[in-house]
């Protein structure tokens, strides 16, 4: 009996050890995965509209993911890990969804003016395929064939699960494709496309005499240090010298500032830096936040001002840019609009700018958007646009005009603007 007791008290510790180490192991990490998935299904489910079942598809395989649990209801998605470390996304009409440790009491906005489906996109929704196709002179079996591969699940690295394709030839709907269970309402996720609007928001501020983007002093707490030379056009051009981790693994920059409460833009800020400003190219979600943050300062604007902006110009009727808890757009990340609105974007910078008669950006904006960053650089880079062509003339896409450019998502999301064939 006594060697009996000895041996249950062995056991005892061994499990409690056990318990301590799991604890210790899934603590810093827990929050995380309980914060990415409140976040990632709220939206999907009560911006997108989509069932809980294929929002939940909607995250990444990890080994954490069968051991968490999500919970959606009217305005919220609550999840937690073994019942354990909660985290909720609270959704406001017009907002989106918000990571938070309470409800942040935004106002909702007023649904946007819905654009008319009685006339032609893009001023309008209505979309004629064929009659396009015949205006255009485009080969319909050509651009058929083209865009069902990017449905075809043929790659043995990994599945692409495309869910549409628009495609635009002079200013026209030419190709259209959705995904079973996805179509031309619903609104998609496009990651870091929305450092392109949050370029677009910039230059709507300097079009209206409110931003410059050879402004300093962007920041009160980098008053006194170097920071304080950073300028607006080198946070654009991803030149600011400030560290960020862009990698998104447990406990990096990048996945700490989006998947745990608080203001995006003061996280990335508190950084310090790596290198001289403007000596120094890394691709940072942290420096797109930074920038949406001088936007709303110079603007006077909170979680609206990417509708004012940019959305409701363009009849972008089903855009959300999201919000963080302190109520700063978080354009590094979180933009949700259906194909044909993401298209409606492309086509706008296509145009130079201009949308149904009127300048909305500055005459030279896209070209200076579109002129490469002359540092060493990940891939050709503009103001925050990616680009085929780089400063020594050499081009990423061989196979694609050199005047190529586009927004991209870290999940394959794109806007692609080709100038030379008239294309979105």
């Amino acid at each position: 009996m006594q060697r009996l007791g000895k041996s249950v008290i062995t056991a005892a510790v061994v499990v409690v050890v056990l318990l301590v180490g799991v604890v210790l192991y899934l603590r810093p990490i827990a929050p995380l995965a309980t914060g990415y998935a409140a976040k990632i299904t709220c939206s999907a489910a009560l911006v997108a509209d989509r069932d809980v079942a294929s929002a939940s598809a909607d995250l990444p395989p990890s080994p954490l993911a069968p051991l968490v649990r999500t919970e959606v209801a009217s305005s919220t998605a609550t999840s937690s890990l073994l019942g354990f470390w909660e985290s909720t996304a609270w959704y406001t009409p017009g907002v989106g969804c918000t990571l938070a440790d309470e409800a942040p009491g935004f106002v909702p906005l007023s649904p946007a003016a819905e654009t008319p489906g009685d006339q032609p996109w893009p001023t309008g929704n209505l979309v004629d395929v064929t009659a396009a196709r015949e205006a255009t002179g485009v080969n319909g079996t050509a651009i058929d064939l083209a865009v069902q591969g990017a449905f075809t699940e043929d790659d043995p690295d990994g599945l692409k699960r495309t869910r549409a394709v628009v495609v635009v030839h002079a200013g026209q709907v030419v190709a259209e494709q959705y995904a079973p269970g996805f179509g031309p309402d619903t609104e998609l996720l496009g990651w870091s496309m929305g450092k392109s609007i949050a370029n677009a928001i910039v230059g709507r501020l300097v079009a209206r005499g409110e931003l410059s983007v050879d402004q300093a002093d962007l920041r009160p707490e980098w008053a006194g240090d170097l920071r304080s030379e950073i300028t607006l056009d080198q946070l654009l051009h991803m030149e600011s010298g400030l560290v960020f981790d862009e990698t998104y693994d447990p406990s990096t920059d990048a996945t700490n500032m989006l998947f745990r409460p608080g203001s995006t833009a003061d996280y990335a800020a508190a950084k310090p830096l790596e290198a001289n400003p403007g000596t120094w190219w890394s691709y940072s979600s942290g420096t797109s936040n930074i920038v949406c943050d001088v936007a709303h300062e110079a603007s006077g604007m909170g979680p609206e001002m990417a509708r004012e902006l940019v959305f409701d110009p363009l009849g972008m009727d089903s855009a959300v840019l999201e919000a963080d808890s302190s109520g700063g757009l978080v354009c590094s990340s979180f933009p949700y609009a259906t194909a044909r609105d993401w298209a409606r974007f492309g086509q706008w910078f296509l145009q130079g700018g201009s949308w149904d008669g009127e300048q909305l950006l500055p005459e030279d904006w896209i070209e200076a958007s579109t002129a490469p960053v002359e540092l060493d650089t990940e891939h050709p880079y503009g103001s925050h646009w990616w680009l085929n062509e780089g400063a020594d003339g050499s081009v990423r896409l061989p196979d694609v005009p050199a005047d190529a450019y586009w927004a991209s998502g870290n999940e394959g999301q794109q806007v692609v603007v080709i100038p030379s064939l008239d294309l979105v």
